[in-house]
This record gives C-alpha cells, sequence and structure tokens, in this order.
C-alpha cells in the first residue's frame, strides 16, 4: 500500500480536512496503511517514527490533551514534563509541503497579507492557520534564538487563536549572567503554562522528561559516531527525517527509543559492512533541504554523491542535570554554536567537516532565512581558506513556485566537476 498515497486520499477534499483530521477513523486508516508499508521503510527507526508522528498529530487534532505549539528551537521538554502535546507548527509546514498543499497554504498566507519576503515556513503555517487546517493550540511558545520570525508569527497566530504566547528571551551573549536569566524565565513559563492548562507542575516529571531527553542525545550521539564509517552507512537525505525528533521529540520516552533503535540498526549493517556502496563525494550539508520536490536529493544520489553529515543533526550540547532542569535547560539553549559569531559556526563546521571526512560543504541558502544566510559568504571563506570547496545553494525549502530545480542541479554539477578535478589531483 502506498502510504503518502492513502494520506493524500484523506486530504483530497480541502473543505473537508477539518472534519478529517479530527476523526480518529482517520488515523486508524493511515495506521493501517503504515503497518502494510512498514518492509518498504530502509530503516525501522523511520517507521517508528512514522508512527510516533502519526499518534501525535491524532492526539493534537482529535483534541485528547490540550496542545501547545512549539517553536523550531524552543526546548520541547517543558511541555512533555507537563503531559502536553507539543506541536511544531514548521514541522506541519514541511508535512503540508511534501503532501503536495504547499503551493496553496502559501498562496493563503500571502493572500492574508504575509509578505513573500517572509520565510515560507511561517507564510505556509498562517495561511494553513487562516485555513483552519492547525490545531488549535492552548497556549504557543517561542523562542528568539536563532529564528527572529517565529516569535512574531506566534504572537499573530496567539491572536487568531485567542491563546496566550510564552516567549523566551535568549541572549546573544552566553555566560552565567545568561544561564541564570534563561532558567529563570524557563521556571516561571512552566508555571504560567501548567496554570492556563490545568496541569499540576510536577519536578519529578521534570525530571524524568530531562532523562528521557539525555537519552535521545547519548542515542544520537552513538549513531553519529557510527556514520563516521566509509562508506556511510546511512543516507543523508533519510538522516534529515529524523529533525522531526530534534523539534518535537526531545523530552519524550519514545524519541530516545527510536534513537536507540536508529543507532542498533546502523551499528548491524556497519558491522556488516553494508555500506551505502561506492561513494564519489562525501557531502557536508548545512541548513535544511527542498521539500516540494526531491529532485535535488535524487540528482545527488545518482552523481555518486552521500550527505555524510548534516548540521542539524549535530548534538552541541552536554547531558543535562535533572536535578538542576532550568539551569540545564537554559545551558543547552544557549549551547547552540550558531547563535554566536559566525566564527563559531565556522570552528563547528571544520570540526565535522574532518570527522566526516567530507570532500565538500553545501550551504543550502534557505531563502528568509537570514539567521543562516547572513554570514554565509564568511562561512565560505574561511572553510575553503582551510581547504574545503563551499557551493553556497540558493533556493527554498518549501516554495517551489518560482525556482526551477534546473538552476539548482546546474550549480550541483559544476560543483561536482571541480569535486571531481580535486580529486584527480587538479588544482582548483
Amino acid at each position: 500500500m502506498d502510504l503518502n498515497k492513502t494520506i493524500q486520499n484523506l486530504l483530497k477534499d480541502r473543505d473537508r480536512w477539518g472534519k478529517v483530521l479530527s476523526s480518529p477513523i482517520s488515523y486508524r486508516i493511515v495506521e493501517g496503511a503504515l503497518v502494510l508499508a512498514r518492509k518498504s521503510f530502509p530503516w525501522q527507526a523511520i517507521y517508528q517514527m512514522g508512527r510516533f508522528a502519526l499518534n501525535q498529530t491524532g492526539r493534537a487534532y482529535t483534541g485528547k490533551v490540550p496542545v501547545v505549539w512549539s517553536s523550531a528551537f524552543f526546548p520541547v521538554e517543558i511541555a512533555w514534563s507537563l503531559q502536553l502535546c507539543p506541536f511544531s507548527p514548521e514541522v506541519a509546514a514541511a508535512f503540508i509541503t511534501g503532501m503536495g498543499f504547499g503551493a496553496e497554504a502559501l498562496s493563503m498566507g500571502e493572500e492574508a497579507g504575509y509578505s513573500r519576503d517572509l520565510c515560507s515556513f511561517h507564510r505556509c503555517i498562517a495561511g494553513a492557520a487562516r485555513a483552519g487546517h492547525l490545531p488549535r493550540p492552548a497556549a504557543l511558545l517561542a523562542s528568539t534564538h536563532l529564528c527572529d520570525g517565529a516569535p512574531l508569527l506566534f504572537q499573530n497566530m496567539a491572536e487568531i487563536y485567542d491563546a496566550p504566547c510564552f516567549t523566551l528571551d535568549v541572549p546573544y551573549a552566553a555566560g552565567r549572567d545568561a544561564e541564570v536569566y534563561v532558567a529563570g524565565q524557563l521556571e516561571r513559563l512552566w508555571h504560567d503554562l501548567a496554570e492556563v492548562t490545568g496541569r499540576r507542575p510536577d519536578r519529578a516529571s521534570l525530571g524524568e522528561t530531562l532523562r528521557h531527553s539525555n537519552g535521545f542525545r547519548k542515542n544520537m550521539i552513538w549513531a553519529n559516531e557510527l556514520r563516521c564509517r566509509m562508506p556511510s552507512p546511512i543516507s543523508g537525505n533519510d538522516m534529515l527525517a529524523f529533525i522531526y525528533l530534534f523539534f518535537i521529540g526531545q523530552g519524550s520516552r519514545d524519541a530516545a527509543e527510536i534513537g536507540a533503535c536508529l543507532a542498533e540498526e546502523i551499528e548491524r549493517k556497519v558491522a556488516g559492512d553494508r555500506g551505502n556502496g561506492a561513494e564519489k563525494f562525501r557531502l557536508l550539508w548545512l541548513h535544511l533541504k527542498p521539500y516540494y520536490s526531491n529532485e535535488v536529493m535524487r540528482f545527488i544520489e545518482q552523481a555518486g554523491g552521500v550527505l555524510a553529515f548534516e548540521e542539524f543533526n549535530h548534538i552541541y550540547w552536554l547531558p543535562m542535570d535533572p536535578a538542576e532542569p532550568f539551569l540545564s535547560l537554559a545551558r543547552k539553549v544557549l549551547a547552540h554554536f550558531d547563535y554566536k559569531p559566525v566564527e563559531e559556526r565556522i570552528r563547528v563546521i571544520r570540526e565535522l567537516a574532518e570527522k566526516y571526512r567530507v570532500d565538500g560543504i553545501v550551504h543550502f541558502s534557505h531563502h528568509g532565512c537570514r539567521q543562516s544566510t547572513g554570514g554565509s559568504l564568511i562561512l565560505k571563506e574561511a572553510l575553503q581558506e582551510a581547504g574545503w570547496p563551499v557551493l553556497l545553494l540558493d533556493g527554498d525549502c518549501l516554495d517551489g513556485r518560482n525556482e526551477a530545480a534546473g538552476g539548482m542541479l546546474t550549480r550541483l554539477q559544476a560543483f561536482f566537476e571541480i569535486l571531481e578535478e580535486r580529486k584527480e589531483g587538479c588544482l582548483i
């Protein structure tokens, strides 16, 4: 059974989306299709993640528990510890696009007055929300670090849904004062969120959530270490799917278990010495990818390229202490290498490039993401000086309406020719 076709058939009538998404029957149908398609998944960890995502989506749309929207880099452990249902509208936007409905949602967002200059994830969310296609939040949680558009979008959405919006103010400079400042906000936010959702704040539950989050961290590090093997034991395109767990799963038992399943599967593959075949070019991939089409990823694979590692799968934070939950979460938030002077991102990317022995680095410069793209020229110059060819690949993760993939493929082809020349000992 074709899982995507099953979902697309359920959602083909946009006027019935609300009814379909809020019906438990829909989730039973998709779960049945998921089970039948189990053997077609390249990794059982991806299958398990699909079941986790389906269960979470069902909980969100059928109103079984209060739903809280969480922006991409907010410490979602706060929501899990209160037994709430975290929902990532950015992930939902990628899913809507992957199912072929992205252009319509983007147009609805623009018709509502959101500029095309805005990040397409946020335009898509705005359009889907205006159309009533997203689950009603009991509260919205946004963080100011890394993505400055999300807190403002969430304030807009809070007005639409008449729900409180909590914004975590993360200072640019780390240090003890910043840790105490962020920790204090998180503790107040945790109590306020419990009050508006009718939950009882329980420190034991929060500690257990951090233990699950530590388990996820440990297992993803395990998987990442195994990925150093050449040839690469798993496709980087498959690994980009696990972004879902980074955005939504941290703090849940499921994410920790899925991470363990992934690492065990990779370990078995490595032990069997069954890599992904010939590797012509090993790439380090920065930022996300186009979700409206798989053409770019398919082209890379057909050209013999592999994504040896992806920036978004890097574990950059230390284990958290369940006895000091808010200080630990604050340190985790402040540890992000991309929310610092660009020299820190360069340092981390250099370490990853060396660790995964890549031939070149591709920075997918998503339109509208100033945070990532703003320093890309400095990043490129520094990495090229250190010896790695770098491609700044302009594109959009969700909006493919005015962007032919041909241009991106031409640039990738030219980049691969440079990598090939280097392999043959020619200077660039």
